[in-house]
Parts: C-alpha cells; sequence; structure tokens
C-alpha cells in the first residue's frame, strides 16, 4: 500500500511540476501571408501597443465578421509618437521634527 501511494505521488508530483515548466500551448491557424509590426524596444510602457497582424486571404476566403478590410493598393498606417517631458518637479524641503527621548516635541 505503501509503494502505491508513493507511486501515485510521484506521479501527481511529475504532472504538477510539467504542467508549471511547461510553455503554453497554443495554435495558430496557418495562413497564405502573415505580417507584424515591430515595437520600439526603447517605448515606455504606457506607450506600447498590441502589435496589429495582417493576414493576406486566399481567393474564395472571406474575412471574419467584424474584421476591418483594407484594400491592398492602399498605403500602410502610419504611426507618430510625440513625448513630451514634464517639467522638473520642485524638491520640497525636508521636515525635521526634534524630539526628546520620552518622545515629547520640541519647538
Amino acid at each position: 500500500m505503501r509503494l502505491a501511494l508513493g507511486a501515485g505521488g510521484l506521479a501527481v508530483l511529475s504532472a504538477l511540476t510539467a504542467t508549471i515548466v511547461a510553455p503554453p500551448q497554443t495554435s495558430v491557424p496557418v495562413t497564405a501571408d502573415v505580417t507584424q509590426q515591430t515595437t520600439d524596444p526603447q517605448a515606455t510602457p504606457a506607450s506600447v501597443q498590441q502589435p496589429i497582424q495582417y493576414v493576406q486571404l486566399l481567393p474564395g476566403q472571406t474575412p471574419p465578421p467584424g474584421a476591418t478590410v483594407i484594400d491592398a493598393a492602399a498605403p500602410t498606417p502610419q504611426t507618430v509618437v510625440v513625448t513630451i517631458t514634464a517639467p522638473p518637479a520642485k524638491k520640497a524641503a525636508p521636515v525635521i521634527i526634534r524630539t526628546t527621548q520620552s518622545g515629547k516635541k520640541l519647538p
């Protein structure tokens, strides 16, 4: 009984370890031509956007409902990022509180 319980425990431990360590499995549909925009590595987290995925449909295919259709002859969209720096903040003078050993505040 101890051997069966030990073997079951090892099997559970192995399954948990494999689940935690293994990368997530994702399925991506195969398309004819997929291009993605690259993000700026020096961009701040507030300005990072999700990459746009462009898919070229094969003859006879229709876009999914709600998809934006862009004409192939149309120019590619351009994104302009303007960074405005904030004025330097004024540093507040430190507040010094003087007390006695008993904790009474001094003027």
